[in-house]
């Protein structure tokens, strides 16, 4: 393909560019986030960049995912989110964008966008061939700067997505366990632990609805280590300082939390949670 080829179309000055997102685990003390701005900058003037979080555990492909599906539903449609936790760089592993019905993802193709296709499915995957959108040379340690960036920048021009690389068919999954449901219990397993210590599990609050509804009660108590934590709460300030609380989070799951202290340190993050339905 030609650099005529890459040409976007004629931009409408009434219809913004889409916004670009970046996530990443490449913290904020080097100048790996800067130089992917800066690729964008040199494609795509103007175009604005907001920054998921660059504090992701490193090389934790699963929290990820985990962040990049807690914020999709904050941006408008049309959106381009990058997100690159990329142990595999400069390996086999495919670099994809993929377009869904609200907005496009770019990254490595190593699970990363597991939860985000699970509620937006793709209505098409591209494999990142196409060197005339990539910075030359591409690094094969730094894909973020040299294939994701320009490749985020080239749609954000409205270069389309099929000019990118070549057609994919699937794309690697992270084997995220569901929560186990019974007639009257509910199991779910702690995913990770965010910044303030609170625990994040699997269980969203569709799914938990769904198992209440079929339950037919409203008397739900939730354990955690066989200790009794007592009904989903709405919020910290419903228990008293120290004690443990459950509550679904702005990430629409099912979260565990001591009120001013660290149910990490408390509990550890490797649990499993019980919910258990009372009938009267």
């Amino acid at each position: 393909m030609t650099t005529e080829d890459m040409q976007a179309p004629t931009p409408n000055p009434q219809i913004p560019a889409p916004t670009i997102t970046h996530t990443t685990d490449f913290g904020t003390a080097d100048t790996f986030v800067a130089q992917m701005k800066g690729v964008i900058d040199g494609i795509a003037p103007g175009v604005r960049v907001i920054d998921g979080t660059h504090q992701l555990p490193a090389q934790h492909v699963l929290a990820g995912a985990v962040a990049l599906d807690s914020m999709l539903d904050a941006f408008a449609d049309g959106t381009i989110h990058v997100v690159v936790v990329d142990p595999g760089v400069g390996s086999e592993r495919a670099a994809v964008a993929v377009r869904t019905s609200r907005f496009t993802l770019v990254g490595p193709d190593n699970g990363v966008f597991t939860l985000a296709l699970d509620r937006y499915p793709p209505a098409a995957i591209i494999r990142l061939t196409e060197e005339a959108c990539q910075r030359v040379p591409v690094s094969p340690t730094f894909h973020g700067r040299d294939i994701f960036a320009p490749v985020a920048a080239h749609l954000a021009r409205g270069v389309a997505i099929e000019k990118l690389g070549e057609p994919a068919a699937t794309l690697v999954n992270l084997n995220i366990p569901q929560p186990i449901e019974t007639r009257d219990t509910l199991t779910a397993v702690v995913l990770l632990a965010d910044r303030f210590g609170n625990l994040i599990t699997n269980l969203t609050r569709g799914c938990y609805d769904a198992w209440l509804a079929r339950a037919g009660t409203g008397c739900v108590t939730v354990s955690l280590k066989r200790r009794e934590i007592g009904r989903v709460q709405q919020t910290f300030a419903d228990v008293a300082p120290g004690e443990p609380v459950a509550y679904f989070g702005g990430s629409g799951r099912l979260e565990l939390a001591v009120r001013n202290g660290s149910a990490k340190e408390t509990f550890g993050d490797k649990a499993s949670v019980t919910l258990c339905a009372t009938r009267t």
